[in-house]
């Protein structure tokens, strides 16, 4: 018997990383070069169905609860899986400091 896939929804904040960084490549690159690295953050975000513990925890965050992180290319997707669910958290360029922008984290 096979399990129905787990529910995968973005945060507010996910969605406000997503259009900010669509609208960053856009300007610095090429709404074609935004477009294919936009594509690549919701093809591993995709992912998640299969298997949604295949990415390691995340530290910064490991006394708030299931929260991991998707490496893909230059940004980290964070996100939460309750047992039930995937709650994508942020979508973040791995340049920025993790741990200011997780000081003011409350799930």
């Amino acid at each position: 018997m096979n399990n129905p896939p787990l529910n995968i929804a973005f945060s507010v904040q996910a969605g406000k990383d997503l259009r900010n960084i669509r609208s960053y490549l856009t300007r610095k690159a090429s709404a074609s070069v935004a477009r294919k690295i936009i594509i690549g953050l919701f093809t591993a975000v995709e992912t998640l169905h299969v298997h949604p513990e295949r990415y390691p925890p995340e530290p910064l965050l490991a006394q708030y609860g299931n929260f991991r992180v998707i490496r893909k290319g230059k940004y980290k997707i964070f996100y939460e899986y309750t047992g039930q669910e995937i709650i994508i958290l942020r979508v973040i360029h791995s340049k920025r400091n993790l741990k200011k922008i997780f000081e003011r984290f409350k799930p």
